[in-house]
């Protein structure tokens, strides 16, 4: 199946009869005012990440909803059951997220890597979760959720692509990376000239959690060299609470590096690609930040400093980029 959808070079965009527009009720949160006091690394995440957008369809009769970026819901009657497995009626609240911008996914601490730690090329992340009541409920067997990527968003066709989801903490082997990506080889990834479109057929369990998708090219970063590259702090770690970021240059692509001891180290490199080593550290209530150029070679190391910094100015220093 997976090789159909990767040959494939255009999709028929199925139109639900019963699945109009009514994106009725939707509301996105006001962005955050400038904030320079965190008691922590994740209180700065939870403050700054993308706001949820609340959309709202019939389950009887399905429903689609755009977002301002340009990402399409579509959603066909009968779509959702509660847990006792039996379809739902009425009004369902669909929460949403969708990031395409590299500094959107460092804010919502979204990297794009694998659960073996392996980097990935995004063309698009989305979270989404159904309530109905005070109940999160799951897709029906045999309906499938189609979210519509924009392709402009993420650099052009690639038609490597394919759907990747983050996999509940119990599924993840030991050892690997409980916040990566794997791919989800019971969903689908088609693309026209214009989206990528995520057939989306399950929610990750607990459903309570929502889902994230990610649609991916695996391969992207297999033409090049794998090193270990090291990042070294000048500051403790353990007294800033000290995070640190790849973000790759021409790449829709960015990754988490965790310490390892008193550096950071990251054993998947790809040698000659250039990035921006971003660190992000809170001391004191205050944010502190690092940015510095790397040209990733075989076995190096690069050291940094934190300096203090405000929201503002760290959002507009990240921004550039994109």
């Amino acid at each position: 199946m997976k090789t159909q959808l990767r040959s494939a070079a255009v999709i028929c965009i199925i139109t639900f009869a019963a699945c109009k527009k009514d994106h009725v009720n939707s509301t996105i949160p006001p962005l955050s005012q400038e904030t320079n006091n965190y008691s922590s690394v994740g209180d700065f995440f939870a403050q700054n990440a993308v706001p949820m957008q609340t959309f709202t369809i019939h389950g009887s009769t399905g429903g689609s909803f755009t977002t301002p970026q340009g990402t399409t819901v579509s959603i066909p009657a009968n779509a959702f059951v509660n847990h006792n497995n039996v379809t739902v009626s009425g009004n369902v609240t669909i929460q949403f997220k969708d990031i395409y911008k590299k500094s959107d996914m460092l804010m919502s601490d979204r990297p794009t890597i694998t659960i073996n730690w392996e980097p990935l090329r995004s063309a698009g992340e989305f979270y989404i979760k159904a309530i109905s009541g005070n109940e999160a409920v799951n897709i029906a067997a045999g309906k499938k959720i189609s979210v519509s990527q924009p392709i402009q968003l993420t650099g052009g066709l690639d038609s490597a692509m394919i759907p990747f989801i983050v996999l509940p903490d119990s599924l993840v082997n030991q050892g690997g990376n409980l916040g990566g990506w794997s791919d989800a080889p019971y969903d689908t990834l088609l693309y026209s000239a214009s989206n990528y479109i995520f057939g989306l057929y399950y929610f990750s369990s607990p459903v309570d959690s929502g889902t994230w998708g990610n649609s991916d090219n695996p391969s992207f970063f297999s033409s090049f060299s794998q090193t270990h590259l090291i990042l070294h702090p000048y500051d403790d770690p353990a007294n800033f609470q000290t995070d640190v970021f790849l973000v790759f240059k021409n790449v829709n692509s960015m990754v988490h590096v965790y310490r390892s001891g008193p550096d950071f180290s990251y054993w998947y490199a790809p040698q000659g690609l250039q990035c921006t080593l971003v660190a992000i550290g809170v001391k004191g209530g205050k944010l502190y930040s690092s940015f510095v150029p790397v040209t990733i070679a075989a076995n190096q190391t690069v050291n940094f400093s934190l300096t203090e910094t405000t929201t503002n100015d760290f959002k507009t220093q990240l921004k550039t980029l994109d």
